[in-house]
């Protein structure tokens, strides 16, 4: 059974609040309104004043980051292990979509590199989204269910299962 797409799975699987979200939304909103006022000559500005929105969106959730970071760093001291976790990953994700889209816009003005060669910061970030939705979905507790309730089905006692003590049942979402 699919679960429905929600805030929640979104931002728990991107590691973004909503207000992160919306925030990229809108800067990708308004760059996918730029790129084509360039591409028919609409507009005389740069590549690189085309794709200003998305660094910008980046720079802003990074600081919002560090400020989340500072926050629980200096008022929740038990948790500072996951905020450092956190803003790890907002870093790396947005310095990596930040010189994807440098590489892009060289491209565009020059054609100095291959795609190929700009395409890797985005094959580094689907690794990064693949492996944080394993070690997401692994734990079922942090996704919230459709109704809000779990439906079990136990498994049968007579088939050998190995004994990692675990419990052996498959929870239906």
């Amino acid at each position: 059974m699919l679960r429905q797409l929600q805030w929640r799975n979104i931002t728990t699987l991107f590691g973004i609040s909503p207000l992160e979200l919306t925030l990229q939304l809108l800067s990708f909103l308004v760059t996918s309104i730029l790129v084509p006022l360039k591409l028919e000559g609409g507009t005389t500005a740069t590549w690189w004043t085309v794709f200003s929105p998305l660094w910008v969106a980046n720079g802003m959730c990074i600081y919002f980051r560090f400020i989340v970071f500072l926050r629980i760093h200096y008022h929740h001291p038990v948790r500072r292990h996951r905020a450092m976790f956190t803003l790890f990953w907002i870093v790396s994700v947005a310095a990596l979509l930040t010189s994807f889209q440098m590489l892009t816009c060289d491209y565009l003005e020059s054609r100095k590199y291959s795609l190929s060669t700009v395409l890797i910061p985005m094959f580094i970030i689907h690794t990064m989204l693949l492996i944080r939705s394993c070690i997401y979905t692994d734990n079922p507790d942090k996704y919230p269910t459709v109704h809000g309730e779990r439906h079990v089905l136990q498994l049968p006692a007579n088939v050998p299962y190995p004994n990692d003590g675990r419990d052996n049942s498959i929870i239906f979402i």
